[in-house]
């Protein structure tokens, strides 16, 4: 703790914060407030967090090795063309709130995830897919095959969600699935969370109860964490990350995530840009400094794919090569959502552009929340994003710029990209498959609207008190496996 508490010089300002009384089991400096806790329309990471404990899906996600394990489902089947995936459900399986959790609770919420009317940014996952269920089955059939799927029903959107929430009459997480179930949400302070007594698979071990705590600052984060206040925060600043890695922590990690930082560009022409302009801009940035700027674990990032997706080698366009002559006229804006990171990131982005190009760049930062709101209205020039792989496959990422996507934000569409992410699901074999998906990845890195900045790290702190609460490389955690260290008080 010594080290800990050196660093706290090194990481400049730090703010004060409290957790107030009557603190959780656990407690986690988490990120900004959740946009919601309906898992149909929540996207982010620090949101995924929150709705993996409330949500539990039909299968789940090893954060070690990725390997897709039962959830709710104990097996599942597909077709051998591949485009049926039959699912067993559980026996006995209940509702928070003790009330049966059947399969026609499963369809019910695909289906709902399919109405175009709730919004969902994963809609498209089941848009075309035709549901049935037997007592203790549901059984999923596409258009095309879908080897992915299976993985993607580890992600909250999949999730089956209660008759309250499907209906609207009821808070998101009241009455839940997963390993815990809501206990309150204060705007701008804290989700709980307390254990579910009706969850499947019991663990008398894990936290009795979690808060979520609404924490925006990495130097507030960590101030919380020096002082016992927090059990975790995956949020560091950069210079006590250095410092952490160079003393050999134990409390610290810094590991790879499947994750990529990346720029979106509102699509021409209803932008004042045009796709050379993007090029430009992109060619502008020294990626390895930037690397370097965001701490440590991070890489600079060619692809928006990210390295170690299974069996996928990302193509290598000619887009990126700092340093560029060519100077850009007139003012840009660049929106970003509030945090200490993020705004590192954008002065860097601004300094660039001014020092390589000569432009002018106004920094719009924005709560989370107003932030999903801008990028949803198009109503901006440049969005500072990232992404982080829903399911450990290179169309986690590609599918975001499909043009029938909820998580595209950026008008841009392309009928050859569209037509050749549609190719790839219908390709049976799994090395040709990826193969497409390189030739789209391509397509979009070299004319589509984004530039990827870098490929992301987890960096984490983490209490001595708690065992199995490390995240994997999709940032997911088993919550139900968390318990005590052995002799922590």
């Amino acid at each position: 703790m010594s080290v800990l508490r050196g660093v706290l010089v090194t990481a400049l300002l730090l703010h004060a914060g409290a957790c107030g009384k009557d603190p959780a089991a656990l407690r986690i400096a988490n990120g900004p407030d959740p946009s919601s806790l309906d898992p149909h329309l929540a996207s982010s990471v620090s949101e995924g967090r929150i709705l993996s404990s409330l949500w539990a899906g039909l299968t789940k996600s090893n954060p070690t090795n990725l390997e897709v394990m039962p959830g709710l489902a104990e097996t599942w089947t597909p077709s051998e063309n591949g485009r049926i995936w039959t699912f067993k459900i559980r026996d006995n399986l209940r509702w928070s709130d003790g009330s049966p959790l059947t399969t026609k609770d499963v369809k019910a919420s695909w289906v709902r995830l399919q109405n175009p009317k709730t919004g969902a940014p994963y809609q498209n996952w089941v848009a075309d897919a035709s549901i049935s269920t037997s007592s203790n089955s549901v059984r999923i059939e596409f258009p095309n095959p879908q080897p992915q799927f299976p993985a993607m029903c580890s992600w909250p959107a999949l999730a089956p969600i209660p008759p309250g929430l499907r209906n609207e009459n009821e808070i998101p997480g009241e009455v839940s699935s997963g390993p815990y179930t809501l206990k309150y949400w204060k705007i701008r302070d804290r989700v709980r969370v307390i254990r579910n007594p009706f969850y499947w698979k019991k663990n008398s071990e894990a936290p009795e109860s979690i808060d979520f705590l609404t924490v925006e600052s990495s130097f507030t984060a960590l101030n919380l964490f020096l002082s016992g206040e927090v059990d975790w925060t995956p949020l560091v600043p950069r210079l006590a990350a250095l410092a952490l890695v160079k003393k050999k922590e134990p409390s610290f990690s810094a590991s790879p995530r499947l994750g990529t930082t990346f720029l979106r560009f509102q699509a021409p022409p209803s932008s004042i840009h045009d796709y050379s302009t993007i090029k430009t801009l992109s060619d502008a940035i020294d990626r390895k400094k930037l690397a370097e700027v965001v701490g440590p674990g991070s890489i600079p990032a060619i692809s928006l794919t990210p390295p170690g997706l299974p069996g996928y080698a990302p193509p290598l366009p000619s887009r990126f090569s700092h340093p560029v002559k060519p100077k850009l006229h007139g003012r840009l804006e660049l929106i970003f959502p509030s945090s200490d990171a993020n705004r590192i990131v954008a002065e860097f982005l601004q300094d660039q552009w001014k020092r390589n190009l000569g432009v002018e760049v106004l920094l719009v930062n924005q709560e989370w929340k107003a932030f999903l709101r801008t990028q949803q209205s198009g109503n901006y020039q440049i969005s500072l994003s990232s992404w982080i792989a829903d399911y450990p496959d290179p169309l986690s990422f590609l599918e975001i710029f499909h043009s029938d996507s909820g998580n595209n934000r950026t008008g841009w569409e392309n009928v050859q990209y569209d037509t050749l992410l549609d190719m790839a699901s219908q390709e049976g074999n799994p090395s040709e498959r990826l193969k497409i998906l390189r030739r789209a990845e391509s397509l979009l890195i070299r004319g589509g609207p984004i530039v990827p900045l870098t490929h992301e790290a987890g960096t984490d702190l983490i209490s001595s008190q708690w065992s199995n609460i490390r995240p994997g490389p999709m940032g997911n955690i088993n919550w139900e496996r968390i318990r005590p260290r052995s002799g922590a008080k």
